[in-house]
């Protein structure tokens, strides 16, 4: 489903079942419904305009541009080092500092694989980062960074979880 219409959907409906509730029992049921209805359009109408607009702007600045995958909440990003696999795991736990309050939940040496989290911020609930880890050969290994909100409900995230990766894959790409 489309973004927009999950914003207009995810505040329309709530609100206006709420104030279909409060004008029917102040005016009666068919001036609740119809109260509802355009307080409902009016109210999701206004929050996908505007929490449209400042995910859009934040993701531009992050980005550079407002493409479909760069709008998206989930975010994926290769990155091939030129370190053998032990040194490429290492830097990839280090990395994890480049994002503020976040820590190793989950780390797996034998299946290269990291999972991090990061804590509640004004943009999200938190971020559940994740590395899938393979080596190559003995002196390339691939990257795969990918983070999420971690509450399956989140719409928007303003770029946070871009960002997230941004910062992961331009740390890794300096250290090697």
């Amino acid at each position: 489903m489309n973004r927009n219409l999950k914003i207009f959907l995810a505040n329309g409906v709530p609100f206006g079942a709420f104030m279909g509730t409060l004008f029917s029992n102040r005016y009666g049921i068919s001036t609740g419904i119809q109260g509802g209805l355009m307080s409902g359009l009016v109210f999701g109408f206004l929050m996908f305009i505007i929490l449209g607009f400042l995910h859009s702007r934040a993701v531009r600045k992050i980005s550079g541009s407002s493409t479909g995958e760069s709008m998206s909440t989930f975010q994926v990003r290769t990155i091939k080092l030129r370190l053998p696999f032990e040194k490429a795991f290492d830097l990839c736990i280090k990395s994890i500092g480049m994002i503020r309050r976040c820590r190793v939940l989950e780390q797996d040496r034998s299946h290269g694989k990291i999972i991090a989290k990061s804590s509640v911020n004004w943009k999200t609930w938190g971020d559940t980062i994740s590395f899938d880890i393979v080596g190559t050969s003995d002196e390339v290994t691939d990257i795969k960074v990918s983070s999420r909100p971690t509450s399956w409900s989140t719409i928007v995230d303003y770029g946070k979880n871009l960002e997230n990766v941004e910062s992961i894959v331009s740390f890794l790409r300096k250290a090697q």
